[in-house]
């Protein structure tokens, strides 16, 4: 496969001359004159690497170099500078340049430069294909509208220390989302600690997260550090945080505000360094209102809210899950379910979901274990509702392959739609790098 290269210089002779020597070789070489003519192909094409000069009129190559980092900051750039503007060539590296080369070189000079360039891109987005799959074995990330706006404003603000708070329904993936922000935070080398408010009593909830010395209530036989302790350094996830008795509330509220905690029974506190992510199915508005939540406590969990929809909202989104999940099963279970039948999927996403992606991984756990071939059918399928085909029309069996590209070609349809066809701003709300959009774009028959 030839490396895509734009090379950038107002001297139309010395353009020529780069051109033609790189046509021999393993690349497919696009010009422009100006940054502006050159801003205006990598709207259209997606290079692998970019040669400019640095001195150009209107607009230099560094002013170039920043606008291609706004929206690609993988590309790389290599510059080329002139005699008495090494300087400036410094400078540009500091701005993310690839690397710089000084005129007059030889072609071949460059053609290394640009040769490391492409692998060192290729290998980028090597690792950024397998941190993809990485994220979609989390099965926490979709493409809908509705959670990529989540995943962006998580994205800002993962590796922050400020507290967040994750509001969902039951079953929409909030302790998954939580580890997803601790993994991108910089304590992720550090302990992430969760605990249920809701499924412990008021005393040993208490006991669990501040600790307890011995004798402090009956069955204290012996001292015990608490989570928010044992989490030093890293982050405390408090799942169902709407649950906690009032007195536990305040206390809670002291340790964040103070970073300190004292055991239950005790009288000595002890400084912590934890990150707080919380979460929580009720709506705390609500409960404050009615008086069962601290209002001060709310907006120090709240610094960050996050709201997770529900899949009934993002329903784009579920032909994925369904391949994530079949594929686990499979590996599990040592199926090889390779199809689903097309009334199944109608089904599926006719389905209201009051369980979300939880209630939708057991429907599917029912029917591989009750499938007796590679494709699931109706029979294999426990829930109520009749069929309404509405999406995936027609009979037989839809390949798992085609239910995820059916829902990545409807998302990206729907992405390029609301940006008026701007490539660089739909990959920027897609969550994925210019050139992956490029690929899709390709893959689907789109561009």
């Amino acid at each position: 496969m030839k490396t895509k290269l734009l090379i950038v210089d107002d001297e139309k002779d010395f353009l020529h001359v780069l051109k033609s020597y790189f046509s021999f070789g393993q690349y497919e070489v696009q010009t422009a004159i100006s940054c502006e003519r050159a801003l205006h192909l990598l709207d259209q094409t997606p290079f692998d690497v970019v040669v400019t000069d640095m001195a150009m009129p209107e607009a230099s190559g560094l002013d170039l170099l920043q606008e291609i980092k706004k929206v690609d900051r993988a590309l790389p750039v290599i510059v080329m500078t002139g005699v008495g503007t090494i300087e400036n060539a410094v400078e540009s590296i500091l701005q993310g340049a690839f690397h710089y080369i000084a005129k007059p070189f030889n072609p071949k000079d460059l053609e290394n430069l640009v040769c490391r360039a492409a692998e060192h891109v290729a290998l980028n987005r090597r690792l950024e294909r397998e941190a993809s799959r990485g994220i979609s074995e989390r099965f926490i990330l979709g493409q809908s509208r509705s959670i990529q706006g989540v995943v962006q404003m998580a994205s800002k603000v993962a590796a922050s220390n400020a507290p967040i708070l994750i509001m969902g329904e039951t079953g929409t993936g909030k302790s998954m989302f939580a580890r997803m922000l601790h993994e991108q935070s910089e304590r992720r080398e550090q302990p992430f600690l969760t605990i249920d408010c809701a499924a412990l009593a008021e005393t040993i909830l208490e006991s669990e997260l501040f600790g307890h010395v011995k004798g402090a209530f009956t069955g204290a036989v012996s001292a015990k550090r608490g989570l928010l302790e044992e989490a030093q350094g890293g982050t405390i996830f408090l799942d169902e945080i709407g649950e906690l008795s009032p007195g536990t509330q305040v206390k809670l509220l002291r340790a964040i505000q103070e970073q300190e905690i004292k055991p239950v029974g005790g009288n000595k506190s002890s400084t912590i360094d934890v990150r707080f992510i919380s979460a929580t199915s009720r709506d705390l508005r609500q409960e404050i209102t009615d008086g069962r939540f601290r209002r001060d406590l709310y907006f120090r969990l709240a610094v960050i809210p996050l709201y997770l929809p529900p899949l009934r909202e993002r329903r784009e989104d579920l032909p994925l899950f369904v391949d994530h999940f079949i594929r686990r099963l499979n590996q599990e279970y040592r199926k090889n379910i390779a199809h689903i039948d097309r009334e199944v999927m109608n089904r599926l996403l006719d389905a209201p979901w009051r369980g979300n992606i939880r209630e939708l991984e057991n429907v599917l756990e029912r029917a591989v274990l009750l499938s007796n071939g590679e494709t699931i059918t109706l029979g294999d399928i426990c829930m109520g509702g009749p069929p309404q085909p509405t999406e995936f029309a027609g009979a037989g069996a839809v390949s798992l392959k085609e239910v995820v590209e059916g829902a990545e070609k409807r998302a990206i349809l729907d992405i390029l739609t609301e940006t008026g066809g701007n490539r660089s701003a739909a990959a920027k709300k897609l969550g994925i790098a210019r050139r992956t959009l490029y690929d899709k774009l390709a893959q689907y028959g789109l561009d």
